[in-house]
């Protein structure tokens, strides 16, 4: 039961603030996903190969890779630009907003020696995770934050859902939903997951975190929970995956293929940054709704578990 005022809202995301520079790259990774394998690895070399791009014809690049320049053409078509030309500035203009970033925002500790053999190893991770951030400042849809939260409150048992990296994202979101007063559970076994779906009572809502959008055990356990008339939240930095087309609201993640070392750590920033979001909005919000409680009984009762000076 796919809600289709609140699905488009992904794709209004990918070109509001930060534009089409932004965009490129999920639409990218998108197209690197798909079963046409032309158009896939053409994506991927492109992601691969971004800062040489800039400096290509088409020619020069159709060469390249392998394909006609008529292919190339149909890959800008794909990704929803006009040409070429639109593809190279798009990706010119996703490195300046990326580095804008990093020159507003980051950089090496002053009271340490900029010459550390660490040093370039910390801003480099720094950087590229302050980037994942700005990104997704960029992409998430206002409207479909709010209607996840509007659901989030308006239901008796919160479902999340995450495999592999996005596993602890989603145990942290439940723990961060507990201390608002949500009723939650975090499911990261898919046996586990099924059987919850078949047998959860009505006012339950599902939220899945998947980075691809292409994890099966979430997609047939969204299925199930859309036939038995339940709502589903995904949080994926696809916006046109399997799962995002069977949820009743999307929330797109910034997403990273370059390097690989930094995919993991980065996309689930990403997704943290959304549940954080998410939150904030309850927590200020909804102070008047029946499920949120007064956090100072919590503080209370977590402040009994650390040891005080007097302990030691």
């Amino acid at each position: 039961m796919k809600n289709e005022h609140i699905q488009p809202h992904a794709d209004e995301a990918m070109d509001s603030i930060g534009g089409r520079g932004i965009a490129i790259f999920q639409k990218l990774v998108s197209v690197s996903r798909s079963a046409d394998k032309t158009m896939a690895g053409l994506s991927q070399w492109v992601l691969d190969n971004q800062m040489e791009v800039g400096g290509l014809t088409i020619h020069n690049l159709a060469k390249r890779t392998g394909v006609s320049e008529t292919t190339v053409f149909r890959f800008c078509k794909m990704l929803g630009l006009s040409g070429y030309k639109e593809l190279r500035l798009a990706l010119a203009e996703g490195r300046g907003l990326a580095l804008g970033a990093q020159l507003a925002g980051t950089g090496t500790p002053t009271d340490q020696s900029s010459n550390h053999e660490m040093a370039s190893t910390v801003r480099r991770v720094i950087d590229v995770n302050s980037e994942q951030l700005f990104k997704t400042s960029s992409l998430i849809s206002y409207d479909a934050l709010q209607q996840a939260a509007d659901l989030l409150v308006g239901s008796n048992h919160v479902h999340l859902a995450g495999f592999g990296s996005s596993a602890p994202v989603a145990f942290d979101a439940y723990q961060r939903f507990l201390a608002l007063g949500l009723t939650a559970s975090a499911h990261s076994d898919p046996h586990i997951l099924a059987a919850v779906t078949a047998t959860v009572r009505p006012g339950a809502v599902f939220l899945g975190i998947s980075c691809s959008g292409r994890t099966r055990d979430i997609t047939d356990a969204f299925e199930t929970a859309g036939r038995r008339g339940f709502k589903r939240i995904a949080i994926t930095s696809d916006p046109k995956s399997p799962i995002a087309q069977i949820s009743d609201v999307v929330l797109v993640s910034a997403v990273r293929r370059s390097p690989i070392s930094m995919d993991v750590i980065s996309t689930r920033i990403s997704q943290l940054a959304i549940i954080e979001m998410i939150s904030v909005a309850l927590a200020e919000n909804y102070e008047d709704a029946s499920i949120m409680h007064d956090t100072k009984m919590l503080d209370r009762e977590i402040a009994k578990k650390r040891v005080s000076p007097e302990d030691k």
